[in-house]
């Protein structure tokens, strides 16, 4: 399936969403300890590196692009109280094409990232009446899915060697704000994440929509 229908999808599911909150926006609920969460993800990667990062023969291609991953996945979202509560989050993302450039010579070439997993517990601070607001942090795992050393050709003929992670799995740092809107016995969570891979140095912005049961 291809991104640009993916995103075609999501958005008809956030407006969906939205047209049923309008409804049941009036009707009484109750706060539920526990609730599953399905979401679909758009994680916005920063660019990686500068031009003057440039060494010939072992860095020809010294900038990774900024790019954004699209997925989606599954959260627990436990409520210790009103105003206090507990995210334990799964995102699967895919990998998307980028484009990088030899400084010295202007050679690109073209090559798709690794599908990643992310893996996050957060604590969760809440405040408001029925819509509820919050702030979240927490840490975690990312986890590329395996795959080995691959060659791709440039524009102007070079071969690349494109090696496989020496590690897989590197941990994270995310912080975070959104909303919990009560769709009658469900819950409408749309959140903003940033999330930072120490380890592989990869720095996002993750937005999430999701419905809770």
């Amino acid at each position: 399936m291809s991104r640009t229908r993916l995103i075609a999808i999501l958005t008809a599911v956030v407006l969906v969403f939205a047209s049923t909150a309008v409804v049941l926006a009036e009707k009484p609920v109750k706060e539920k300890k526990f609730n599953i969460v399905l979401s679909g993800a758009f994680n916005m990667v920063s660019e990686l590196g500068s031009d003057s990062d440039y060494v010939a023969g072992s860095n020809d291609f010294p900038v990774t692009p900024s790019f954004t991953e699209v997925g989606g996945g599954i959260g627990f979202l436990i409520n210790f109280s009103e105003s206090f509560g507990l995210n334990i989050q799964a995102d699967y993302l895919m990998g998307t094409d980028v484009d990088k450039v030899d400084p010295s010579d202007g050679e690109t070439f073209s090559y798709t990232t690794y599908d990643n997993l992310n893996l996050i517990a957060s604590l969760m601070l809440k405040f408001g009446g029925k819509t509820k607001f919050f702030i979240s942090g927490g840490a975690g795992l990312n986890i590329l899915m395996p795959y080995d050393d691959k060659e791709e050709t440039g524009s102007l003929g070079s071969i690349i060697v494109i090696e496989a992670p020496e590690t897989t799995s590197n941990f994270l740092f995310a912080g975070g704000a959104g909303l919990i809107q009560p769709l009658g016995s469900m819950i409408l969570k749309l959140e903003a994440q940033y999330i930072m891979v120490t380890d592989y140095e990869k720095n996002s912005i993750m937005f999430r929509v999701g419905i809770g049961f």
